[in-house]
């Protein structure tokens, strides 16, 4: 695992960059993503997409949940409203943060 600086921190929701191999990571309570910079720009233009027309499902516990499908099929991602928030806020804020970054240390 490289040594990357935090760019983000909203609630459970962690974003960080490598410098050296230039991959961003998002860390969300029990699953790590990990992106090289074109990858996180296509995955932050979905979630994008995504905000504002969130449909929440209820699920068998009671709670309701937005869910984002990834592009494997059989793996899917789910988040209560706050959780939500925090994990846009947090691509938000991560996706900017890197591109001062590198404008500030440019390699």
């Amino acid at each position: 695992m490289c040594q990357s600086i935090v760019l983000s921190t909203n609630g459970t929701t962690t974003v960080s960059y490598c410098q050296q191999c230039k991959n961003c990571y998002i860390w969300h309570q029990a699953f790590l993503l990990t992106f090289d910079p074109e990858q996180y720009r296509c995955f932050w233009e979905t979630i994008k997409a995504k905000m504002g027309g969130e449909e929440y499902f209820r699920f068998p516990d009671g709670i309701a949940r937005i869910v984002l499908n990834t592009p494997v099929r059989e793996i899917v991602f789910t988040f209560k409203h706050e959780e939500w928030i925090d994990f846009t806020k947090s691509m938000n804020e991560g996706y900017y943060m890197r591109q001062i970054h590198e404008m500030i240390h440019p390699n």
